[in-house]
């Protein structure tokens, strides 16, 4: 009988213990996700205020390039919306899909990147490949 307890006490453990890293999983990946819309919602309200210096400063320079009748007031308007542009890709485009598909191909084709540096002391090569399950056929 004492043993069918202990038996049925390292079940109840076991899974309460799954539950626990259940629970800690699910609150590790709100808290990520949360963190991510954050940013994610920062940056949004960057590119309305950049936007809208833009959108104010390119009639300002077009009208003192006309003025000065020399195209160096145009110039800022250049480096400016590439910036513009990348934002608007960032946040309203696809650009954010784009990086996450270039992080995949990154870790499953060249995980070698991401090695520590040999005298980091953290894991050998070899316990990191093994947490990973990084094929060390593969190249």
């Amino acid at each position: 009988m004492g043993s069918t307890i202990t038996n049925s006490m390292k079940e109840n453990q076991k899974e309460m213990q799954k539950e626990m890293q259940k629970k800690q999983l699910e609150m590790m990946l709100k808290q990520r996700q949360t963190q991510l819309a954050m940013q994610f919602a920062s940056g949004k309200e960057f590119f309305n205020w950049f936007a809208s210096f833009y959108a104010l400063i390119f009639p300002l320079c077009i009208l003192g390039a006309l003025k000065k009748k020399s195209p160096f007031p145009i110039i800022p308007l250049i480096p400016l919306g590439f910036v513009c542009g990348y934002q608007y890709d960032m946040y309203y485009g696809d650009k954010m899909k784009r990086i996450r598909l270039e992080a995949e191909r990154l870790i499953d084709n060249e995980p070698q990147l991401f090695y520590f540096p040999k005298n980091a002391h953290i894991v050998s090569q070899e316990e990191y490949e093994e947490i990973l399950g990084i094929n060390k056929n593969k190249k």
